[in-house]
Parts: structure tokens; sequence; C-alpha cells
């Protein structure tokens, strides 16, 4: 059965991303040569490929420099979140700078097509470090060897915070209000990637469990939590409350309209409709509407978001409307990875009405 890779957002894949490590490897790196509460080195960018320039960083200003690439899924799914935080903590003397170098699968020029298809979905200051001396002097030095990986630099110009982007709403709060502290502070964090994970882990063997846990967590970590919401949504589904989780799901799609966000109305489409979902009660309506909206802002032009849309079709008994759209789904897949998977939900489609 075909999942939608571009926009379905399961347990499984919040819970790779909860752990600072995960992400797309780079080289190994040996000796830590900067760490939390050392002076953070200069940024060498060549070009300023959106936003304006930081030259230096400013003194009562907080900075967050991510190191990310093109082909770096994990990346892109942190780049919703980044922004977030642009647009929520900007006024606050927050800049978020994205830095990303050369490699044989990393260009200037795809960098730059990506910026200016993603738009507001990277709402943030992007660099690019061609010499790679920014990725040296931060990544290397500090023994990173994967991405995304963040760090966050206060306002007296030293490191706060090293880890996965996911994490940054911890460190960056407390500095704002004053009560970060950089002994204590990373282990706090490492503790909460770790009570999640175990949350993640409990899920299958104990939705209900697990669902009691994570509204923990979001009571004591409400920033952290915030960006949690698609994990939420399934904690509740599969836990059978679906009166709250319909609720919440439809809030969500509410946002993602306005925000104009393909991706979180697939996911949400696609949750609800999911043959393999461990749930009976579906809000096909809302499904429907969700799916609509995904396939309307991304020009009805999208083989997964048509596919989740087919299956919308498909779960309310429309099988011909289904049929019509996977087919468009598998002429724009044509010669990629995904066109078989289409053909076989299509075929699927067509044995229900031929049946």
């Amino acid at each position: 059965m075909q999942v939608p890779l571009r926009h379905s957002i399961t347990i499984a894949a919040t819970a790779l991303l909860i752990i600072s490590s995960a992400g797309c490897a780079r080289a190994q790196q040996s000796g830590v040569m900067l760490d939390v509460g050392d002076r953070a080195p200069a940024l060498s960018i060549g070009t300023w490929v959106k936003g304006e320039p930081v030259e230096a960083f400013e003194t009562g200003h907080i900075y967050v420099v991510e190191f990310w690439a093109t082909w770096c899924a994990p990346c892109l799914t942190s780049m919703p979140h980044l922004s977030q935080i642009q647009r929520e903590l900007g006024e606050q003397g927050v800049t978020v700078i994205g830095v990303t170098s050369p490699d044989p699968g990393n260009t200037l020029e795809a960098v730059e097509e990506m910026v200016a298809e993603k738009g507001d979905v990277m709402g943030y200051t992007v660099a690019w470090d061609p010499e790679r001396r920014t990725s040296t002097d931060w990544m290397q030095a500090a023994g990173q060897n994967s991405i995304p990986t963040s760090f966050v630099v206060d306002g007296e110009g030293r490191i706060a915070y090293i880890g996965h982007p996911m994490w940054l709403d911890m460190p960056l709060h407390a500095l704002l209000e004053g009560t970060w502290n950089y002994r204590t502070g990373p282990a706090e964090v490492a503790a909460a990637e770790e009570e999640l994970m175990g949350i993640y882990q409990s899920a299958g063997s104990d939705p209900a469990g697990s669902l009691a846990g994570f509204l923990s967590f979001e009571e004591r970590y409400p920033a952290v939590a915030g960006g949690m919401q698609d994990m939420k949504l399934q904690l509740l589904l599969i836990s059978g409350e679906f009166e709250a989780g319909y609720a919440l799901a439809a809030r969500m799609t509410d946002e993602a309209v306005e925000k104009g966000d393909s991706t979180v109305l697939g996911m949400i489409a696609w949750l609800i409709v999911d043959p393999r979902a461990p749930f009976e009660e579906r809000d096909l309506e809302l499904a429907l509407r969700a799916a609509e909206a995904a396939a309307e802002l991304t020009g009805r032009d999208d083989p997964d978001i048509l596919d989740t849309l087919a299956r919308v079709h498909a779960a309310k008994g429309d099988y011909r409307t289904a049929v019509s759209i996977q087919t468009r789904a598998v002429e724009l897949a044509a010669g990629t990875r995904l066109e078989s998977n289409l053909r076989a939900t299509l075929e699927e489609y067509r044995e229900h009405i031929r049946g």
C-alpha cells in the first residue's frame, strides 16, 4: 500500500527526529574543541542566499546556527520548525541562520532553487559556506557528524546549546527568560529526549499510557510539545480518544490552511484514511477538507498529495473519482520510484468498480 513519502509523518518518523544524533551522516569527526560555554566562532559565508547578512554576533542578540543540506530529509522536516522560531521569537531578538556547504549532492544552484521553492517554509536567513570554513569551525570543532545540527549563540556570543533543532525551544525560551544553565541545561534536554523516546516505544503496546505520558510531557515542556502535535494527534486516535483527536486535527487543518502548509494537510488526511491505521472511527469529511486544501496549494501537481486525495474518495466509496485522481497521480509520477506503487493502488480502485 502506497504511503505518501513527502507528507506521511508517523510516530516512528517523529521518534527518529527526537534523538539529537539522528540525521544525515557526514564524515566522522574526532576531537571536541568547541563546546557549550565556549566563544562562538565567526561565520565565514560566501553568499547570503536569503535574509540580511550577519557579519558579526551582536551583543544582546540570540542566534541559531543550523547546518543542513538539500539532500537531507531530516533537514527538510526541520524547516517549518525553524521558520516558526524565527516568526515567533524574531521580535524578541532571535535570528535563525541555516548554513549549508558544497558536497557531491549539494550545490549553490540547488540551494537557491530550494530556497525559492520553499518560500515561507524557509522563513529565515540562509547562508552558503563555499569553502566549508564555517562547517569546519563549528561542526568539526564540536565533533558533530550528522545534520541537521543546531548551535545556539547567546547574547554574549557564547555557545549555549548544541543539538538537534527539534529541541531548540528549550534553550531558546530559557535564554529569553534568563534561566538557562550552561551546565545542567544540556542534561535536561537529554533527559527530555529520553523521556519522549520512552513514550514512543510504549505506543504500540500501551497507547493510553503513551498518551498520558505525552500529556504530562506537554504540561512540563509546552514549547517543545507544541512542535509535536502530529505525535499527539496520532496518540489520541490510536488510544480511541476520537473527539479530542479530531478536534485537534481540525485545529491543525485550519492552521495549516492559514499558513499554506500542504505537508501538514497531507499528513492529517492520510492519517485519517490510512487503511493500516489501528483505529476504526474516521472523520472522512475532515480528511477530504485537508486533502483538497493540500491539492489546491500544490496546484494539483503533487502525486503524493493526489494519492492521498484519491484514497479519501475511495474511503468514502467514490471509486470513480478516486480512479480519476489516481490516474493523474500516476501520470505525474511517471519514471519515478513512486510510479509502480501508485499504479497498484489505481488498479485496486478499478477492481472495486469492476467488481
